[in-house]
Parts: C-alpha cells; structure tokens; sequence
C-alpha cells in the first residue's frame, strides 16, 4: 500500500515523517495515541471523494474524524488508515423562518448555538462546545433540549455524504431512505458525512447554573433530586456530577481544589417559573456555589462547564432503569470508597421526557431510550498507571449499580469493547447490518464501536 501525496487536494495531506504529523494526528481525548498512515485534512466534499477513492485503491481504511471525539471508541489500530479531519468543513447557514440549519461536519455545538441564538433559536446540542454537532447526532445525542425535543439524530432533516464507492450523495427520507435510517443514531460506519441539516427550535428565555455541595452531602443531595425530578416538567433537565476539582484559579474560591457534588440544571422558559422550580434544591442550604439564573441562549451548551481544550482521559458509562432509593444508597457507598479517588468525575444525567418516545416526525436507528438517568465515569489519566486506575474504578461503579441498570447502551459515552448490538432493538441491529453491507461491503470506513 502507499501513503504518496494525493494530488490536487483544497486542504492538506500529513504524512507521519512530516513536522506537523503528531499535531494533526492527536484526538481530543491526547491519552489515545492513534498513528494513523497518512491524514487528510479535507477542505471540501472533492477532497473527502479523493481520500476514499486513494483509499481504496490502495488497500486503505478511511477514519473520520472532526473534532477528534470518541476516538477512545474506535480501538482500533490505524496504520493501514488515512485519517480524514472534517474540521475544517465548518460553514454555517441559518434559514430562520424555516427554523433549520445546513452545517459542515466540523461545525461544533459552540459555533451552531452561537449562529442559532442570533435568530432566537437552538439546536438539540451536548453539554460541551467543543464538541462536533455531526458526530454527536451519528450516536444519538442527548443534551438540555433533549427532554423536550428529544435525541438530536431525530431532528436531522438530510445528510450530505460520501459512500464508501466515493460517490457524493444527500440522503433524506426520500433519497436513500436506509441509509437516512442508519446514520441518525446508528453510528458513522455506512458513510461519511460532510454536512447535514438540521431543525431548530425557538426558546425565548433560559435559566442555568451550578449549585454545588461538599461532597459528603452527596447521599443527601441525591435523594432530593430524585424526589425533586419525579414530576419536574420536560422544559427543565438536571445533572448530577460528584467531582475532583483542581486547586486552579479558574474555577470559584469556595469550591477550588475540593471535591464536590453538584447539581447543574437548566429551564427553558421564564425565570420566575425557574425560580419556582429550582427553589426546593435551595431550600436545604449548605450550598458552597449557586450561580442558577438566567442566561443568554447561546451560553446553554457551556453552562456544564466542560472542559474546552483537549487533554488525556479514560471513561465507561451506563444507563439507569431510574432513580431509585436503592440506586441513590448504592451511588454514596460508590462514592466513599477508595477507588473513587480515580476518578474525576460522576455523572448522573436525567433523561426521560420526549427521549423515552419516538420522535413524532419520524426517527432513526434509535427511536428513544429507554431509562431514567444517564451514568458517566471518568477521570484524568497523564499516565498508564492513571488510566489503569481510572478503568478499574469505572468498573467498579458499572458493578455496583449493576442492580439498576438498563440492558441498553448509549455509544456516545460507552467505551470501546460493548457490545453496539444492545444499543438497538434487536430487528434495528438487524436492519442496520443490513445496510451496512449494502453501503459498505468491505469495511473500508472505520467508526467507533465497529464490529
């Protein structure tokens, strides 16, 4: 196989005796070294074709990659790859009377939230601005819309791809109806997408913000949440994060280098309402940070306060039936044990609402998920050893609430080594097999999670 320059490329190809290699090679996830043959940093739909026609006819795989997100999913090694960096196909177009927007695949949740809020409308996002708005919708996505507008692949209105024959194609409801299924939520291993449209929703006004406790209140904070969300209406979504915190000016005197437990939440509509609904989490007292209140439009994918530059970590997540008594005792027993010291992180992630039905225009591989709470586990890991501990401890945590959990998946936030097939119903993985092998028969487009 060769790696030669490909003639005639809008962007720029890296090889690995090449200066700029180990920049363009790095995920955002920097524990995960992945040293791919060559990479391609497409500047246009032609470059993507010409990447996967060289690929082809050399013996080499494509992985697509945007922001680098996910790339501890992918395990996978990549020296019979090209790399190919979507980040630079970042055009935005706001179409505000028919409440959609037609993006690149390297726009992130940052620049659409901005774009959007300028008409008074938001996208179904994450919680992190740095993250890719194509990669989160191939997996599903889930973020503080979700509950009322549900999983972000469902508000996908057409896609623009490359197939794996390099052919440049839109795919709808209509144009390669298949293909349209499996892309909004079945991962990103049937083709590869260079932008796609997607609907908008109004908001007029946001509440948010951070209530945090010491960590020992972690039992006690818990329990009123669970009490709290039972009938919390679908415009208010909570997240409940454990942390470690770094003794770093950034982040507020009262909680800096402590660990604590947190509550982050956000309403969609008017403060007084917000103000309502938030006042029992304030009525206990004892709350260290309370920066809840209202907030521009735009700032709501950055209201979790997720990291925004890249840095080395390791994490598994799993998905809860629901918020239980027992599942709340099980979480602080989890939490006062030495292994937790690992981690940097639990997340507890409130779902329900319009993601535990199918979208009523119509949706993708995944319909809805079927639990109450999402959890996450994670941690810094500079070194092996770190990692090791890290990887250890998130099993720990799978293994406690093992009792709770739902037998489905969420690809997003598992790691590599799950088993994709339980994130469907079992006639969606069937179907989406299928169609795998109609679009890409040889497996020459590595994703994550891949079979």
């Amino acid at each position: 196989m060769t790696t030669d320059l490909l003639p005639d490329l809008d962007g720029r190809h890296v090889l690995p005796s090449d200066d700029g290699y180990d920049d363009a090679r790095r995920p955002w996830n920097t524990a995960i070294d992945q040293r791919p043959a060559a990479v391609v940093e497409a500047a246009s739909v032609a470059d993507v074709q010409a990447v996967v026609r060289h690929a082809r006819a050399n013996g080499l795989h494509v992985a697509p990659q945007s922001t680098g997100h996910g790339a501890e999913a992918l395990a996978v090694d990549l020296r019979g790859a090209i790399l190919l960096r979507t980040s630079r196909l970042n055009a935005i177009a706001v179409d505000a009377e028919a409440r959609t927007a037609r993006i690149g695949a390297g726009v992130t949740g940052g620049a659409l939230a901005r774009a959007a809020a300028e008409h008074g409308l938001a996208a179904t996002l994450g919680l992190a601005p740095s993250v890719g708005v194509a990669g989160l919708a191939l997996g599903g996505g889930i973020g503080w819309l979700s509950r009322v507008h549900g999983l972000a692949s469902n508000a996908i209105r057409s896609i623009d791809v490359v197939t794996a024959d390099g052919a440049a194609r839109t795919v709808d409801a209509d144009r390669d109806p298949d293909l349209f299924f499996a892309l909004r939520g079945g991962g990103g291993r049937f083709a590869i997408v260079t932008g796609l449209e997607l609907a908008l929703h109004p908001v007029d006004a946001v509440s948010a913000g951070m209530l945090a406790w010491p960590a020992e209140a972690t039992g006690e904070v818990l329990e009123q949440v669970r009490r709290w969300t039972r009938d919390a209406p679908e415009a208010l979504s909570a997240v409940v994060r454990v942390l470690s915190l770094p003794p770093i000016e950034a982040i507020p005197a009262p909680i800096r280098g402590r660990r604590i437990v947190a509550v982050v939440a956000a309403y969609l509509g008017p403060h007084h309402d917000a103000e309502r609904l938030i006042a029992p989490l304030r009525g206990g007292g004892g709350t260290l940070v309370d920066t809840f209140g209202p907030i521009a439009i735009a700032d709501l994918v950055t209201v979790a306060g997720d990291p925004e530059a890249p840095g080395p970590a390791r994490g598994d997540g799993l998905l809860l039936k629901d918020l239980t008594p027992d599942a709340v005792a099980a979480v602080e027993a989890l939490v006062g044990g030495a292994a937790f010291d690992a981690l940097t992180i639990l997340e507890l992630r409130q779902l329900g609402g319009a993601l535990g039905r199918p979208a009523p225009a119509g949706h993708g591989a995944l319909d809805r998920v079927d639990a109450g709470w999402a959890v996450f586990a994670g941690g810094s890991a500079p070194d092996a050893a770190a990692a090791d501990a890290i990887v250890a401890a998130a099993a720990g945590i799978r293994e406690g609430l093992a009792p709770y959990a739902a037998e489905q998946v969420l690809l997003n936030s598992t790691a590599a080594g799950v088993d994709p097939a339980r994130a469907f119903a079992p006639e969606t993985w069937a179907r989406l097999a299928r169609i795998h092998a109609a679009y890409d028969p040889d497996g020459l487009i590595l994703a994550a999670h891949r079979t």
